[in-house]
């Protein structure tokens, strides 16, 4: 489930007491205020709004407004009545991208202090389009009109085969998933999606006939990220889809630029993680951003070891094949160093320990299915991977991070190695 977003909860009366309720259930820690008692936001990840909130009092704050109340056009919108299951999929899309957009611009930053020019994608309205998928149907020409009002394009694809072979062709910003007649047909696309890691962020809106959807449940529950009324009137559907699908395009832009401080001087000679050097100055900077916001900061040590009687050469290739495999273990926005030879570390942003050890099994189970050539080719060996997890302590430096995260008795392992 992940750890427990803190969020502030703003308004009065039923809706709200439920949306809270349900967000607790969903792991949340929130706290509700009525719209003129809601204090401070700095100390919660998120902010919903249930009733007109002033933006001054938002600041800088991740802000989804549920009803028609986005006041001075401040936040997120999402319609009235919204399921709890919706609002905290769209929490936690909101606050991954706010972590994902702030550790690429303090990547970007380090890099451009070492010496590079990293830039992202061109940041105008360019849109990648809409996909519709689903049987032809009214909806999909009011669709087709509402984005035409937006510049977007929409794309059609009247079966599933036709759909995820554009979505492999070309990256879309949204697909809207028609209902009818099959609703269980446009369920398991938004499944295959959210089980796709190309596609995973990818927004996924299901048409419907009306505004009473009795799927939505389980829509939610597959993945969905908003229902759309076949009948909402042009600028309802322009807003919401369009919203989405700015989100994407952010997202993909903050990958473009991770992607971009990725220069050669800065990388492992015989891997795609950082190298050493560049590593510390970022974990310095990330360090630092973790103490001022008060978030939090995981670290995973991990050392690699190769049996003794598989020969050095062989041992070396298969290091460094462990090497080109971890960074692809984790998120754009994490950090990923090869510290020498044998041990590595990741930096993980606005992530607790106990995620963090999600991760650490994950590589060490990926590590246990791998097996290399050895000296001997019908033996082949395996890496002997152990990790560990920490979460440095406010104001801690870059040297007293990596002796937590490299603990003496993995220390002195790695060293007899």
């Amino acid at each position: 489930m992940g750890r427990a977003y803190t969020i502030l909860v703003v308004a009065e009366g039923d809706a709200a007491i439920e949306a809270a309720a349900g967000l607790r259930a969903l792991g949340f820690a929130v706290t509700m205020a009525g719209p003129d008692n809601a204090g401070s936001p700095a100390q919660f990840e998120a902010v919903v709004s249930f009733s007109p909130v002033r933006a001054g009092d938002i600041g800088d704050r991740i802000h989804l407004a549920v009803g028609d109340h986005t006041a001075n056009g401040a936040g997120t919108r999402l319609q009235a009545g919204a399921h709890p299951i919706q609002i905290a999929a769209r929490l936690r899309a909101l606050i991954r991208l706010s972590v994902l957009e702030d550790a690429a611009s303090l990547r970007a930053e380090d890099a451009r202090a070492a010496g590079a020019a990293p830039t992202s994608a061109p940041t105008g309205t360019q849109s990648g389009g809409v996909l519709f998928v689903g049987a032809p149907c009214p909806g999909f020409l009011r669709l087709e009109h509402a984005l035409r009002g937006a510049n977007v394009e929409t794309v059609a694809a009247f079966s599933t085969f036709t759909a995820f072979d554009y979505l492999h062709e070309r990256p879309f910003d949204a697909v809207v998933l028609n209902t009818e007649p099959d609703p269980d047909l446009a369920h398991t696309v938004c499944s295959a999606m959210r089980r796709n890691t190309r596609l995973y962020h990818t927004p996924a809106v299901l048409l419907t006939r009306s505004d009473s959807y009795g799927g939505a449940d389980e829509a939610f529950a597959r993945g969905a990220s908003d229902l759309v009324s076949a009948r909402a009137d042009d600028q309802d559907m322009r807003t919401r889809i369009t919203a989405l699908a700015a989100e994407r395009r952010r997202r993909r832009r903050a990958k473009t630029l991770l992607e971009a401080c990725r220069a050669p001087a800065f990388l492992d000679t015989h891997s795609d993680l950082f190298a050493p050097a560049f590593g510390e100055r970022h974990l310095a900077s990330l360090l630092a951003r973790a103490h001022s916001r008060g978030q939090a900061l995981a670290l995973v040590g991990l050392t690699a070891q190769a049996p003794s009687d598989c020969g050095s050469d062989h041992a070396k290739a298969a290091l460094n094949q462990f090497a080109a495999m971890l960074r692809h273990c984790v998120r754009a926005e994490d950090l990923a160093v090869r510290h020498d030879a044998g041990r590595f570390w990741l930096a993980l942003p606005n992530t607790r320990a106990e995620d963090a050890q999600l991760v650490a099994a994950r590589v060490a189970a990926i590590a246990e299915c791998t097996a290399y050539e050895g000296r001997d080719p019908l033996h082949p060996f395996r890496l002997d991977v152990r990790s560990h997890v920490c979460e440095p302590m406010v104001g801690a430096d870059v040297n007293s991070a990596l002796a937590l995260a490299f603990p003496p008795e993995q220390t002195a392992r790695a060293a007899t190695g």
